[in-house]
């Protein structure tokens, strides 16, 4: 098992990618025992804000409580604080490496986890229809479950 114990996830106002990559390897932490910590962030989000309502509904359908999850805005405490962290953007990227040019090492696309690494950009789904949040939240989801696969080699 790779010595990661904090993830964080960062997307644009950490209202709808992030979150639900949160929550889910939260869930997915608690079922499997992974001995990590998770948390969520935005580049442009404010701090206090709950998530988008497609992001409240896709989360219950996926049985995954929504209650408790607050944006938090990107900063260079949350940065230092990760062990890993995960973007859905090369923008997300370019900011975090604006803000702390010596988290490079450990800055990478959670995309490229998924099965079709190549086309590693997760979609934006805000003001979209819940359709796309499926999208968007099935292209997480299994990225997420690449990673974990990498995290326990």
């Amino acid at each position: 098992m790779k010595r990661i114990k904090k993830i964080l996830f960062v997307c644009t106002g950490n209202s709808c990618r992030s979150i639900m990559a949160e929550a889910y390897l939260r869930t997915r932490a608690k079922e499997g025992s992974l001995a990590i910590e998770v948390r969520s962030a935005g580049t442009m989000g404010m701090d206090g804000m709950p998530p988008a309502d497609n992001t409240k509904k896709m989360l219950k359908e996926e049985k995954i409580d929504p209650a408790g999850y607050k944006s938090t805005k990107l900063d260079k405490n949350i940065i230092r604080w990760a062990d890993m962290i995960l973007v859905m953007e090369s923008m997300h990227r370019e900011k975090i490496l604006s803000l702390d040019p010596a988290s490079v090492e450990k800055v990478s696309y959670l995309g490229e986890f998924g099965a079709n690494p190549e086309h590693f950009m997760i979609p934006d789904p805000i003001g979209r229809p819940p359709a796309f949040y499926r999208v968007s939240f099935n292209i997480i989801k299994q990225s997420i479950e690449g990673m974990i696969g990498w995290l326990k080699q």
